[in-house]
């Protein structure tokens, strides 16, 4: 965390490799596969004031799942996860893992970066030498809008990768 005074502290040779981390302000969000007895997806949580002797708080594991790669965000007021080949929308609460918004159809796609512009939620990634971008927009129909299913907003030309998208229409100053 360079922009915070948190830390994630692990024992050396007991560490679980962090694939994927974000924070929603006031707390830090982390995507790794549990080194304990499942070996599989555990997705953890923490407060940003937090210290290495505060404890994470695991939100839940899902032994059916082995993270290959793993990229998150919080935006519009969600995490945003894409984990392997599969999208998913993940609340600050959550005890389990929901169903996937989106599941690529190639299993060796990899999901590069997450970002929000206007009302829609846009994910990056590659598979091979193509890259796409995939828009989700919002179904404002519910209390909590919840995203709906993806939709092709860009294909690169071939052999350029997607690593990173960003929206950075805001500007404030003094």
């Amino acid at each position: 965390f360079p922009s915070h005074d948190t830390e994630i502290d692990y024992n050396t040779g007991t560490d679980d490799k962090v694939y994927a981390i974000c924070d929603d302000g006031t707390t830090a969000y982390w995507v790794t596969n549990d080194t304990g007895p499942s070996g599989k997806l555990e997705v953890n949580k923490k407060a940003l004031t937090g210290t290495s002797t505060t404890a994470a708080t695991v939100m839940f594991t899902d032994a059916s799942i082995t993270v290959t790669d793993a990229v998150m965000e919080y935006v519009k007021e969600r995490i945003v996860a894409c984990i392997s080949n599969k999208v998913y929308e993940i609340a600050p609460t959550a005890t389990s893992l929901s169903s996937p918004l989106y599941a690529h159809p190639a299993t060796t796609h990899v999901f590069t970066s997450i970002t929000a512009s206007g009302s829609s939620i846009y994910v990056s990634g590659y598979n091979g030498i193509q890259s796409s971008i995939l828009r989700f927009t919002r179904n404002t129909s519910g209390v909590m809008p919840t995203l709906t299913s993806a939709i092709v907003a860009a294909e690169l030309p071939v052999g350029e990768i997607a690593h990173r998208i960003f929206y950075g229409g805001i500007v404030t100053g003094k």
